[in-house]
């Protein structure tokens, strides 16, 4: 639309506007002003499809799992449908579906941390997670020790390349083994 046509728009409107209350000019100017342009951008955008397709919600998209999960799963003899029990997918998207089994805050701190760092790595990541969201989950699943929270991960430091960006914690060797470990125990 070129400017003299928007002005010739804009004063039609205002033409039909005068014609109603003085309450109601501001708004109704508004409305008309804002479905004219609207209707006119729409005219002017080529091929956009005139009738909606059906989308068969029925065919879900298969989630694919990332080179370095399944490396690690070949590595570690684990069969990759254990992750249909460790959590939901579909698409993209990916939830927990876990249970943590054991009582003790630091064990269960430590499976926690290496399950979120999974969750990571199958979302296209790497095999690291954030404190912060591995002190989210322990909440969660009522086995966060505020006071030995920290203290747990210099204990196991092994598993981890380095702590010193919180943010960014990623697994080591030893970590991804543990992992392992943890996947065969929770999925048993």
């Amino acid at each position: 639309m070129n400017p003299e046509e928007l002005m010739q728009k804009i004063k039609e409107i205002i033409s039909i506007v005068e014609e109603i209350p003085e309450t109601y000019r501001q708004k109704t100017y508004e409305i008309l002003l804002e479905n004219s342009l609207e209707k006119d951008l729409l005219s002017e955008v080529p091929n956009l499809p005139t009738e909606v397709k059906e989308i068969d919600v029925s065919q879900k998209s298969k989630f694919v799992i990332p080179i370095d999960v399944r490396a690690l799963f070949q590595q570690q003899n684990i069969p990759e449908e254990v992750i249909s029990k460790l959590f939901y997918t579909e698409g993209n998207a990916i939830r927990p579906a876990y249970t943590i089994k054991t009582t003790k805050k630091a064990v269960a701190q430590v499976q926690l941390t290496l399950l979120v760092s999974l969750e990571n790595a199958l979302l296209g990541g790497k095999f690291e997670f954030s404190m912060e969201t591995v002190r989210q989950r322990c909440n969660e699943h009522r086995v966060y020790d505020k006071v030995n929270f920290k203290t747990y991960f210099k204990y196991k430091s092994k598993l981890f390349k380095s702590l010193a960006d919180e943010e960014h914690v990623e697994l080591s060797p030893d970590g991804k083994a543990e992992l392992a470990e943890v996947i065969l125990e929770i999925t048993k």
